[in-house]
């Protein structure tokens, strides 16, 4: 544990301060107790609250304490709750969901029994959210539609709301928290069947307590044989073993925005909304449909070149490239690159493209000086596209992997009672009334 103390002198007041070191961390609240004299200074800067911290895009700001998962770009490591990515390489979405959100890996007994009660809870489909879902054109972008079908499952439970049962249901309380985790997730299967049977014109099956969480995803998505009406056992693979990669990854956006929804108290579907919103961008989880369209108007090997200059002088974006966790080599893309094989996505013409990209981005001093090279999305959504996803599904898809960990922060955060996010700012505006100012009425 790296632990010590940072002495500090203001030079403001020539006052010295110690403050400690906690895990190669720091207490941003320490500041407080170092204050400037408030004469003088600008009554914006308030200096009477002591010093503050200013990091815009928490770019070196730790927001909890989790043993989730940890992940190390340098040696290439990746753990949850402990256990590497090869010892859950061939997990179930059941093994991978109790592990983080419970932090035990399951017996086989506890994996039938998660399993079973997600099954039940799929079966119950409340009607508003059908309307809802299929009040679409059936064009529309799979993300608005989900996020209006959660909030239809929402409407359907009031009593998951807590300002209107008492302001807290959640933090704090176990049985309630587990409860409200196991409805979000068998929710989200739900609409996400929902969303992919309504864009294809097919009749809606419902989930089976014979069928794993990821087995009923794919019925209910459509993503089945035609004779057997059961999912290609291939591509359900591929798609449980990506969810290894993809099950947690940190403070990553759409965990963070999850945790700021959950410290006002709100209800976990609330707060995968949240989480669904912000990974709706081309900066998270929208990076692997925003690549994938890039790689298509490039169109060829032979326009590689043009292309990567055009980003260098910033006039295009290369989304999938870079991390800000990763300053380096994205641990997950080897397994990734292993998993295109097995999926037969290495037929697609586009990979050609992102192999181009690698290989000339890797010697150019633009991309190496600043640590950039592929992450998880650049060659994530030639998988999703070979398991049978279209472009625009592949965010949402991606989220009913993603969604384990989501819910193990939120869990976590519950039961910590984790504090209200309401960071400060600084004002840079006047301080005083203008002058000679009358609104016109």
């Amino acid at each position: 544990m790296s632990s010590g103390t940072l002495f500090v002198k203001d030079s403001r007041t020539s006052l010295n301060y110690e403050i400690p070191i906690h895990r190669n961390a720091i207490a941003a609240t320490a500041f407080k107790k170092i204050k400037a004299p408030v004469s003088g200074s600008d009554p914006a800067d308030k200096v009477d609250g002591g010093l503050r911290v200013h990091d815009p895009g928490l770019q070196n700001t730790t927001v909890v304490e989790t043993d989730i998962s940890f992940s190390n770009s340098d040696s290439g490591l990746l753990l949850f709750r402990g256990y590497s990515l090869d010892q859950l390489w061939d997990s179930d979405f059941e093994e991978l969901f109790h592990l983080l959100v419970w932090g035990k890996y399951p017996t086989r007994v506890q994996k039938d029994d998660l399993s079973n009660t997600l099954a039940n809870y799929m079966k119950n489909v409340p009607e508003n959210v059908v309307k809802a879902i299929r009040s679409f054109p059936r064009s529309t972008s799979p993300m608005p539609m989900v996020i209006a079908g959660l909030a239809a499952y929402i409407a359907s439970d009031p009593e998951s709301i807590p300002a209107a049962n008492g302001g807290n249901i959640y933090q704090g309380n176990t049985a309630q928290t587990d409860l409200g985790i196991l409805k979000t997730v068998s929710a989200y299967a739900v609409v996400l069947g929902l969303v992919a049977s309504h864009r294809k014109d097919i009749p809606f099956v419902p989930a089976s307590s014979e069928n794993s969480y990821y087995e009923n995803l794919f019925i209910m998505m459509g993503m089945v044989d035609r004779v057997s009406g059961r999912p290609d056992t291939l591509q359900l693979s591929c798609f449980r073993r990506f969810a290894a990669l993809s099950c947690d990854n940190g403070m990553a956006l759409s965990v963070f925005a999850t945790l700021v929804c959950a410290s006002s108290l709100a209800d976990p579907i609330s707060c995968l909304i949240s989480a669904l919103a912000a990974a709706y961008g081309p900066l998270h989880f929208g990076a692997t449909e925003a690549a994938h369209r890039a790689l298509q108007e490039i169109g060829s090997v032979e326009r590689v070149p043009d292309f990567l200059e055009q980003v260098k002088r910033g006039e295009r974006k290369l989304f999938g490239y870079g991390h800000r966790t990763y300053k380096g080599t994205d641990p997950r893309v080897i397994p990734i690159k292993k998993l295109l094989e097995d999926s037969n996505a290495t037929s697609n013409p586009l990979i050609e493209i992102a192999k181009s990209i690698e290989i000339h981005a890797s010697t150019d001093d633009y991309f190496k000086s600043r640590g950039l090279s592929a992450n998880a999305d650049f060659y994530g959504n030639f998988v999703f596209s070979a398991i049978g996803f279209d472009p625009d599904f592949i965010p949402v898809a991606m989220l009913a992997q993603r969604i384990i960990g989501i819910m193990a922060h939120w869990r976590e955060y519950m039961l910590k009672r984790g504090k209200l996010f309401r960071p400060s700012h600084i004002y840079t505006g006047n301080t005083e009334p203008l002058c000679n100012f009358s609104p016109k009425l």
